[in-house]
């Protein structure tokens, strides 16, 4: 009876270290080295939605908020607000009237200064992009097409005609067109009636001439919180493995001095680094849906660009628990383009204090052919950023030619950030 026991013993031992064999070789697998570290953090941490990419942002999604100005009755002057989102009650009744009024207009030409200041006394609506744009870009913002070619930093409805609005759009260097539309000019002024004057005023109207003169001048301090900026908790190789439809066990795989981790699957190579930075380069077509840019056409569209950069971003986003990437430029290239993205934490744009992008996206023909991006988390405090007076920062800025003023925060690495009123 002892001896059957022992035996039974025996083989039990046996068939464990058997078990325990087998799992250290399968470890020592190329297949399987994966730190242990990261498919922990893979278990805790937020994992990318169930088909990330094919749940993208839409291109409204992506487009960052704008400065508005309104004018009931220049008599009784203005109402202006910085960085007003996209899901704001009153960027929600304009914006359909400059969708409407872009797709009916019709060009008269260029327009000089003195024109847009005259029509801007009358009952209008004013938006400035925050950044310069291609029309494609604005007009897909809008849920529009562009029937014509222009770079735009701002753009106004006015009421200066009886029966229907006209449309400005402004470029960054001052070139201003004029368009009539079939809008009605009695849809501009109801919206305008609706807004009380708060004393905003433009730049050309105040005594600081140097400053742009389209620049939105808020006569109240913003008020902005404190942010905490980090690495978010689910930033990890094997999140970003998953949601840029890698394999989350790679073949190819290892770590180079700096720390970054290098992973190769043909024909596409992705470098993670521990402070956030991510880069990825494709030598030639890839398979996956995430990098191909679908276009009805020979070559894809500005929209169809932008709509393969968004699915990308919102891929970077859902897979790591990141903060939300904005539009910030797009720059068209031959047989291509670069999408350039960046932060908003509650609406105000994070800088980069070395002035690059949070995602820089280039497409080359109908495919993504590489990226990079800083993953960060930006998470609002109870503190608040004690800003200047609104008229002290605007007499500061003034001593900067052709600048600009709006708030802002800049990222010079870990830690808690305040708003800053920036001119450039």
């Amino acid at each position: 009876m002892q001896n059957k026991r022992l035996r039974g013993f025996l083989q039990n031992l046996a068939l464990v270290l058997l078990s325990l064999s087998a799992l250290f070789l399968l470890g020592s697998m190329p297949l399987f080295h994966i730190s242990w570290t990261d498919q922990v953090q893979s278990l805790l941490a937020p994992h990318p939605a169930s088909g990330g990419h094919a749940q993208s942002s839409t291109l409204a999604d992506m487009f960052p908020s704008v400065h508005v100005m309104v004018t009931q009755d220049i008599e009784y002057r203005r109402y202006g607000r910085l960085y007003v989102p996209g899901d704001d009650p009153l960027l929600e009744q304009i914006i359909p009237l400059f969708q409407e009024a872009l797709g009916s207009a019709s060009e008269t030409g260029a327009s000089a200064e003195l024109t847009l200041r005259s029509a801007l006394d009358s009952p209008c609506l004013y938006l400035d992009l925050t950044t310069q744009l291609p029309l494609e870009a604005v007009a897909a913002w809008l849920g529009e097409t562009a029937g014509f070619s222009r770079e735009v930093r701002s753009m106004a409805l006015t009421s200066e005609q009886e029966d229907t609005a006209t449309l400005y759009l402004r470029s960054e260097s001052g070139d201003i067109f004029r368009y009539n539309t079939a809008l009605p000019v009695s849809a501009v002024r109801e919206v305008c009636g609706s807004q009380t004057s708060n004393g905003s005023i433009f730049a050309y109207e105040s005594n600081y001439a140097p400053l742009d003169p389209y620049t939105v001048l808020v006569a109240e301090t913003p008020e902005a919180p404190a942010v905490q900026t980090e690495l978010p908790a689910a930033y990890s190789v094997y999140n970003l493995l998953t949601a840029l439809d890698f394999n989350a066990h790679p073949l190819f795989r290892y770590t180079e001095s700096s720390g970054a981790e290098v992973v190769e699957e043909s024909p596409r190579t992705l470098r993670v680094s521990p402070d956030g930075a991510v880069s990825f380069t494709s030598r030639g077509e890839d398979a996956s849906p995430l990098y191909q840019v679908p276009a009805a056409g020979e070559q894809p569209t500005m929209p169809e660009c932008l709509s393969a950069a968004g699915r990308l971003a919102a891929a970077l986003t859902e897979g790591t628990g990141a903060s939300p990437l904005y539009l910030r430029a797009v720059e068209m290239a031959e047989g291509g383009c670069t999408v350039r993205f960046g932060y908003h934490a509650g609406a105000i744009p994070v800088f980069f204090s070395d002035e690059k992008d949070a995602l820089s996206v280039t497409i080359s023909g109908a495919a993504i052919t590489a990226f990079t991006y800083r993953c960060r988390a930006y998470t609002p405090t109870e503190d608040t950023s004690p800003l200047l007076p609104a008229a002290m920062a605007q007499a500061i800025a003034s001593l900067y030619p052709e600048a600009g003023l709006s708030v802002g925060y800049v990222d010079g690495g870990a830690g808690p950030l305040a708003a800053h009123w920036l001119a450039g």
